[in-house]
């Protein structure tokens, strides 16, 4: 799902994008005042939010320095979740392990959300520094400590699932992201697909790729036209869609799609070689079908 414009996204802008696109930020989320400080592509306005770091710090220092002041256990929890996703956000993810590891030891049920958030912001850290196999359990529990309205469902989906593919969990993957594409009961919580079709696009190409990891060749073919369906100018559909065509032998739609993509990607050299593949078998085609009727009509003497 991320698309970033910088061609080498740092950890931090990587951790500050997906946040950006998971959470559901509000005037009252304990997170929002770390992301005042964050553009929508994951940018960081470093010295601002060192700023907020400078103070949250002091605020953790102050039961150490001064027994008469007392933090309640909310109130800590909620400072440990701002500057331990803070640090992870300005690069520096075993400080934020720290803080968060911290947070999670000072649990309770009355502070799931904020335990929820720190699970959340913990996956996504190892998710990005492809940390996979302790990525998952932390992806679980967010989803289980999280009220249905604090999160974008489409965006954690694509996270979730990416995690299990990696670990090849396929059929899981399968089901995750088909709860959500095809459900079983229509889910009020879900967000219409004309209204988030580039998201929705995203989560049929997804499942597609699954699809093909698995032998359900057709449905990845039909996943990947439903993508492109839904947007209609995303050249890396294109692509998937043609090494999907190729892999089945299906020479004459894989020139078509990797023709296209290759217009918008002229970088790809898989891509290229890829084509270049398929013009040769094209190539040969051509050459047999031309050639057969001229041997069918020969006569021996």
């Amino acid at each position: 799902m991320p698309t970033f414009s910088s061609p080498t996204p740092t950890l931090a802008s990587e951790v500050g994008y997906a946040l950006r696109q998971i959470l559901t930020l509000h005037p009252t989320h304990p997170l929002t005042e770390v992301f005042s400080s964050v553009s929508e592509e994951g940018t960081v306005e470093r010295t601002r939010l060192s700023e907020h770091m400078t103070t949250w710090s002091a605020h953790l220092r102050h039961p150490l320095s001064n027994p008469r002041i007392f933090l309640n256990k909310e109130r800590t929890q909620r400072l440990l979740l701002q500057r331990g996703t803070a640090y992870a956000l300005l690069g520096a993810p075993e400080q934020a392990r720290q803080d968060l590891h911290a947070l999670l030891q000072r649990g309770g049920t009355t502070t799931r959300r904020l335990e929820g958030l720190a699970c959340l912001v913990l996956a996504i850290l190892a998710t990005e520094q492809e940390r996979y196999p302790d990525a998952l359990p932390l992806w679980k529990q967010a989803r289980a400590w999280f009220h249905p309205q604090e999160y974008d469902r489409l965006a954690f989906t694509w996270y979730f699932a990416k995690v299990l593919v990696q670990l090849n969990h396929l059929r899981k993957a399968y089901r995750v992201l088909t709860e959500v594409l095809s459900p079983t009961t229509p889910d009020p919580r879900l967000p219409r697909q004309e209204e988030r079709a580039e998201a929705y696009a995203e989560l049929f190409a997804q499942r597609g790729g699954v699809c093909s990891l698995l032998q359900y060749h057709q449905q990845a073919i039909e996943d990947l036209n439903a993508a492109i369906e839904l947007h209609p100018t995303c050249a890396r559909f294109f692509s998937i869609r043609g090494l999907l065509h190729a892999k089945q032998q299906h020479w004459q739609a894989a020139y078509h799609d990797l023709w296209r993509a290759l217009h918008e990607m002229p970088e790809d050299q898989a891509l290229a070689d890829c084509l270049f593949v398929v013009m040769q078998r094209l190539g040969t085609q051509f050459a047999v079908s031309t050639t057969t009727p001229a041997r069918r009509g020969t006569r021996h003497a």
